[in-house]
């Protein structure tokens, strides 16, 4: 004859059917990252509005913990970056500008939230960029720190930029190495932007591993490369009976794809 031990399952069905315990250990706020290593964004002038004296970049946050029925406010800081650091009120609106501070606020009944950073077109970035390392704000509404995603860091310029999304892997990258003469030809012959949300957006390509999204289509970066390398071509054959030498890099380096 079998023998059935009954206590333990049904130990078990008694334990599947206590209510979950809720969550208690207080309210945080991050910075929301799509993947992993969402922690640096990137802004030339440059690619909007020639005439353009400011430009907004959106902020995501998420909250860890329960909703609240009331909006709730947020705050940030700039921490030193090392890196030559924005000066705010010359390269951006200060975190607590009137002009700003109402929209930072996580909404009620809502998880995420979208903070405006309003950057300013100084001159000095024409000479190079600048960088925001900016930090959730530990206060009374959001006390808990989460030291691995309360930072994000932003680098601006009014200059033209490598994207952080054109990489060096070439199995999916098929533009070849980046160069600023190489960037400029791309952007002027096919009236893209050629910038990050480009690369991820349009063509899905990122700069973390597996280096691609859902918006990846190989047959289409083919596509575009064999119509950068005779668009190229012909600029060159043009520049050429012009008496004039093919496209190069400031170095001398030939522009090829």
């Amino acid at each position: 004859m079998k023998t059935v031990y009954l206590l333990p399952l049904l130990l078990l069905l008694l334990s599947c059917e206590r209510e979950l315990e809720l969550y208690r250990s207080g309210d945080g706020l991050n910075f929301y990252r799509a993947m992993p290593g969402d922690t640096l964004l990137s802004y030339s002038f440059i690619y909007g509005d020639p005439d353009a004296s400011r430009a907004t970049v959106w902020l995501e946050v998420e909250t860890i913990g329960m909703l609240s029925a009331l909006p709730r406010a947020v705050e940030l800081e700039q921490l030193p970056s090392g890196a030559n650091d924005a000066v705010p009120g010359v390269h951006y609106l200060p975190f607590n500008d009137p002009a700003v501070v109402a929209d930072y606020s996580v909404p009620a009944g809502q998880t995420r939230a979208r903070l405006p950073l309003v950057l300013l077109r100084d001159a000095s970035l024409q000479a190079g960029q600048v960088t925001i390392l900016a930090r959730v704000k530990p206060t009374a509404l959001f006390p808990l720190v989460n030291p691995e995603r309360n930072r994000v860091k932003i680098v601006f310029s009014d200059q033209l930029e490598k994207p952080e999304n054109w990489i060096s892997i070439t199995y999916v990258f098929p533009f070849g190495e980046y160069g600023p003469v190489k960037h400029r030809f791309m952007i002027e012959q096919t009236g893209e932007k050629w910038d990050d949300e480009y690369f991820s957006e349009t063509l899905g390509i990122v700069r973390d591993a597996p280096y691609y999204n859902a918006n990846y289509d190989n047959a289409y970066c083919d596509y575009l490369l064999n119509l950068l390398a005779r668009l190229l071509r012909e600029y060159n054959a043009e520049r050429q009976a012009a008496g004039l030498d093919v496209l190069k890099e400031a170095d001398g380096t030939p522009v090829s794809f």
